[in-house]
């Protein structure tokens, strides 16, 4: 398996097909290593499973299933194949990789929709989303939260926590005892914290720069009256579906599997596009209207439970794979 990190399921995954050899590229310097690993190496494998069809990732599987004669299957998890989003290398590679592969999970139905210009390969719809409901359960009412909003994620362009932290300046106009927290690293970190001061928000705005235990982040999540995802583009995200198993409903835009398994209004705020008004406009009425913050919880909730249970999504994509390669 290529990738960029290890999957959470991994232990689980290797349960069920065996012995799983993970390559994580990160950088150009662990690409030639493992580029050389890989060559050199003598080992056999039934399959090479990259979990992007890009020119890092991609391109490797791509060498290591056609010099080694192996299958190759492609996952995309992002909502990233657009020519406005891709650099110049991806686009070229993408297509490549994709007509190698023997089949190509989409984790969600829209991402799906665009492989098809691409390839002709079989493409299975599987999401990645997998939740433990041993860890992430409710644990606190809905009525005595905090008036806290959750953000949890890369601090990155495509996630746009600027635009929330520029929404909070006309939140707490309107509701001064709201205040955000937002949990997480990435290159916009900097960013954010001087962003902070700069609108004066350092009352309603704390920055924790570190990723947390799952036992801490269902804390985080029991605590909140609400989460947000305020993204360009996502696979899932996840990280709604864990607030949703917490009974905390969620504003977002429509994003990943949110607008294909969750309604506006009923399971979901539905952000109608990422810009500090909207965003605002979203948290208010939800904090506001305490009825149909709890109607959207039950329902979000139950459709978490139903839906993406560790155990149930694990085992569909597990056996997806096995399937496959006892019909070759």
């Amino acid at each position: 398996m290529v990738s960029r990190a290890r999957s959470i399921a991994h232990k689980d995954l290797e349960r069920a097909w065996g012995k799983i050899d993970l390559i994580e590229i990160k950088n150009p310097k662990t690409f030639c290593k493992a580029l050389l690993h890989s060559l050199l190496s003598r080992t056999h494998y039934d399959l090479v499973i990259a979990q992007e069809p890009l020119s890092t990732i991609g391109g490797l599987a791509y060498i290591i299933s056609l010099t080694k004669n192996i299958p190759l299957i492609s996952e995309i998890h992002g909502d990233y194949i657009d020519e406005n989003i891709l650099k110049l290398r991806d686009r070229i590679m993408l297509p490549i990789v994709l007509r190698r592969s023997i089949l190509i999970r989409a984790v969600n139905r829209h991402i799906a929709a665009k492989i098809k210009k691409y390839t002709d390969s079989r493409i299975v719809y599987i999401p990645s989303i997998y939740i433990d409901l041993n860890k992430f359960s409710p644990r606190m009412r809905i009525e005595d939260r905090e008036p806290m909003i959750l953000f949890v994620g890369r601090m990155e362009c495509q996630k746009n926590p600027d635009i929330l932290v520029k929404a909070m300046k006309i939140v707490v106009k309107n509701m001064p005892d709201a205040y955000l927290k937002i949990i997480g690293r990435g290159p916009m970190a900097k960013y954010l914290g001087s962003l902070v001061s700069r609108l004066d928000l350092e009352k309603y705005v704390e920055i924790k720069y570190s990723w947390i235990s799952h036992e801490e982040l269902a804390e985080e999540y029991n605590r909140a009256s609400l989460f947000a995802c305020v993204s360009s583009y996502e696979g899932g995200p996840r990280t709604v579906f864990e607030a949703a198993a917490c009974m905390t409903p969620s504003v977002s835009t429509p994003v990943g599997l949110i607008p294909e398994v969750f309604k506006h209004l009923e399971s979901v705020y539905m952000i109608p596009k990422p810009t500090p008004e909207s965003v605002a406009e979203s948290i208010i009425a939800m904090l506001e209207d305490d009825a149909l913050r709890k109607k959207i919880a039950e329902n979000a909730y139950r459709i978490t439970v139903r839906e993406f249970e560790w155990r149930k999504t694990v085992d569909r994509y597990a056996k997806c794979y096995l399937e496959l390669l006892r019909a070759r």
